[in-house]
This record gives C-alpha cells, sequence and structure tokens, in this order.
C-alpha cells in the first residue's frame, strides 16, 4: 500500500540554506520514491516558492492564527484540556487538514512549532543543529526568549517524532544527549549541494562577465554566503581582508551575500571603520543561477562559522572545485576530514596566514580541492535516502500488527 506523505513546509526562501536543503529533499524523495509514496505540500506561506523543474506537487495552504496555534497546542500539553479535548473542546485545524487529506505521515523539514501541534498523525522532523545549547553567547539563539522557543520545540518534538533526521554523528550524538532521543531513531543524512550548484554543468563566460559586472565584483575575492548574524562571524572575515591588504600586501577582497537578519548596518559600520569599506562588498540574498559564478570566480569559500557541520556551502565548493576555509570547532574534524583547511574562529590571522599559503602553493589548493571532491563522491546518496523507506517499512510493521483493514 503506497504511504501518503506531507511534506510541511514553513520556511522562506531567502532563509538560505534551509530553503535549498528542503527544495533538495523534496526532489530526491520524489525521484527515488514515485510509486511507493505520494508527497503532498502543505504550507504555511502563500508565497513559498517550490521551483523544482518539471516535478509538480499538490500543495494545500495551512492559516493558523495565535489562537488556533494555541489551541493545538493547550490540546497536547495543557493537562487538564488534555483530559477533556475527547468530549469538548476546539478543533485541532492542523489535525483536521491531515485527515481530510488521508495522510499517513508528516515530514518537518526542520524543527517546526507545527511539530508540537500533531496528536494522532506519525511524523518524521529534521534538526539541523542544537547550537543554542552549545553557544549561548549568541542573541539570536538565546535572547527575547529565543533559547526557551527552541528548546520548548525540540524536547517535545524529538522524542515524539518516530524518525529524526541529521547531518552528522557529532549532532546525533548531541541530540541523543540533550534530548533524550534513542540513537537508533536518529539518521544520517549528509548534506549535499543546493540544485543550483548540483545541476551546474558549463560555465557561460559571457554569464559570467554579466554577473561580475551586475554587482561590481572585484578581481580577487574570497566569498561568504551566509545570513547576516553575529554567530556567522563576517566581523572575522573583514579582519582578515584588513590583514591580507595591509600586512601582506594583497589585493584581496571579501564578497558577502545572504538575507539581513538586522546584523548587515554594524558590520558596513565596521568595515567603515577599519578602513575596509572598499574591500567589503555585501550582497543580498542572490538568484540561484548567480550563485556558482560568485563560487567559480572567488579564491576560496571561507565560513568562519560557530555553527556546524550544518552548512550547505562547503559542499557546493566541493562540487565547484573551490577550496574550502572552515572553522575547527566541535570536533568538526570527523566530518570534513582533509577536505577544508581549518581555521581558528577567534584568530583571523589563521585565515589570512592560510589565503597566503594557497596563493603562494598551488599544490596545497589543488590538493584540498581533490580531498572535497572524493568526500563529497563517497557520499552515498541512494543509500542514505533509502533509510526513508526504511522508517516507511518499519512504521508499516509495527501498524500491521495491530490496525485493521476494513
Amino acid at each position: 500500500m503506497r504511504e501518503k506523505l506531507a511534506i510541511f513546509l514553513d520556511t522562506k526562501k531567502n532563509s538560505g540554506g534551509a530553503y535549498q536543503e528542503l527544495i533538495y529533499m523534496i526532489d530526491r524523495l520524489d525521484t527515488l520514491y514515485k510509486g511507493k509514496i505520494e508527497i503532498v505540500i502543505i504550507s504555511n506561506s502563500r508565497d513559498l516558492q517550490i521551483n523544482i523543474k518539471g516535478k509538480k506537487f499538490t500543495t494545500h495552504f495551512l492559516s493558523m492564527n495565535f489562537f488556533e496555534r494555541h489551541i493545538a497546542f493547550l490540546r497536547n500539553y495543557d493537562p487538564t484540556i488534555r483530559r477533556l479535548k475527547k468530549y469538548f473542546f476546539f478543533k485541532n485545524k492542523l489535525e483536521s487538514l491531515l485527515k481530510k487529506l488521508n495522510i499517513d505521515l508528516v515530514y518537518f523539514t526542520g524543527p517546526s512549532q507545527y511539530s508540537m501541534y500533531l496528536e494522532d498523525t506519525d511524523f518524521i522532523i529534521t534538526i539541523p543543529d542544537v547550537s543554542h545549547r552549545e553557544n549561548l553567547e549568541f542573541p539570536e539563539w538565546t535572547k527575547s526568549s529565543e533559547f526557551l522557543r527552541r528548546d520548548e520545540i525540540l524536547s517535545k518534538s524529538a522524542v515524539k517524532a518516530i524518525a529524526v533526521i541529521t547531518n552528522a554523528e557529532i549532532i546525533k550524538d548531541k541530540i541523543s544527549q540533550f534530548y533524550s532521543v534513542e540513537k537508533e531513531r536518529i539518521y544520517i543524512i549528509n548534506h549535499r549541494p543546493s540544485l543550483a550548484i548540483s545541476k551546474f554543468e558549463k560555465f557561460d563566460l559571457n554569464l559570467s562577465k554579466e554577473i561580475t559586472k551586475k554587482f561590481n565584483l572585484p578581481e580577487k575575492y574570497i566569498f561568504y554566503p551566509a545570513m547576516y548574524l553575529p554567530h556567522k562571524n563576517h566581523k572575522y572575515v573583514i579582519d582578515t581582508i584588513k590583514l591580507l591588504n595591509e600586512k601582506h600586501k594583497l589585493n584581496i577582497s571579501a564578497v558577502f551575500c545572504g538575507s539581513d537578519k538586522g546584523y548587515l548596518d554594524k558590520i558596513k559600520k565596521y568595515s567603515l571603520n577599519i578602513g575596509q569599506n572598499k574591500n567589503t562588498y555585501f550582497l543580498d540574498f542572490v538568484e540561484d543561477d548567480y550563485l556558482p559564478y560568485l563560487y567559480k570566480n572567488s579564491l576560496a569559500l571561507v565560513m568562519p562559522t560557530f555553527s556546524g557541520p550544518t552548512n550547505i556551502p562547503p559542499w557546493e565548493a566541493f562540487k565547484l572545485e573551490v577550496p574550502v576555509f572552515y572553522s575547527d570547532i566541535h570536533n568538526i574534524k570527523k566530518v570534513y576530514k582533509e577536505a577544508v583547511f581549518y581555521i581558528d574562529p577567534f584568530n583571523p590571522s589563521s585565515l589570512a596566514d592560510g589565503i597566503v599559503e594557497i596563493t603562494d602553493n598551488l599544490e596545497k589548493k589543488s590538493q584540498l580541492i581533490s580531498n572535497g571532491l572524493r568526500l563529497l563522491n563517497d557520499v552515498d546518496e541512494n543509500k542514505e535516502f533509502g533509510q526513508f523507506l526504511k522508517i516507511f517499512n518499519k512504521r508499516r510493521k509495527i501498524k500491521d500488527t495491530w490496525e485493521f483493514i476494513n
């Protein structure tokens, strides 16, 4: 019997990696399980654009106001309401839609608050990281009640999910530790390049020149695609550029791109204050067609982030044969092995010295690129996504022991 899977989307395109990952997930699931599962999309946004060439999905819009979401929460977690809901209480709008659509299983592509509202429907959830537990100093993770919001979703949903998807063994261990989830229910699916990168084949010189002109890009630059947030460590890259230009006498700039989350003005002001505003280029969220060229024309991808390894850009750089510099944090070497040049995210000199090294030592640069390609190709994509079928089959096998077909 074919399973009916609802993929719940509450991620916007300008969210960057999260959006790219969900698009990739939808594409792979549809490709591998066509005929075995039926995929429908449920979204809480009319503006969400699912752009997968040649693929059409039935999409249902779910609108839940604050009162309706609160009712759904109370039905699960308020002791009194939980006991009375069978007899009289407001309906759960999400569950009503799922029942109407005959959904067997819901897949949340991220830690969605809507996962807390499910009462009778089994679900899978992706938990990309637990950074709010590891770096309490960053405001985007812990201030203005954000820590409590994140932790509430994970503590209530992780233990109830029939499966948790994450991206690395080191994250799997932390999810199990922090949220008491059995490791047997946590599955690892590595990040992959976004569809725009994975399907990029031929370098178009004319388009490359057009993009360079459009964004007024410098001749030599390091590239950092990331939302403008404190934990992304943009300040560090600007300090690196200062070192490269003043200490090492290299004419190298930094090109950033991503959505502003309220921090961009401060980064720009800092760049101006230390005299690097002419060497730093702040782009907004860029179109998918432009992204490969921003990588290909750069000297390297740099990621001095304090959150990892849950980032798609390194895998994109591997695919496009661009060297990668990445923060040496959280036992990250278990994930990226010899494929990246490890840097100290507190010491800009480590990145500056690394850029100088790959500029002077082409063999070192070539080896990084070769190691990145090897790591990318070593991932057995079909085997990893085959775990979804394992989850479906396990659930069906257990249900067959107690479910009767009319």
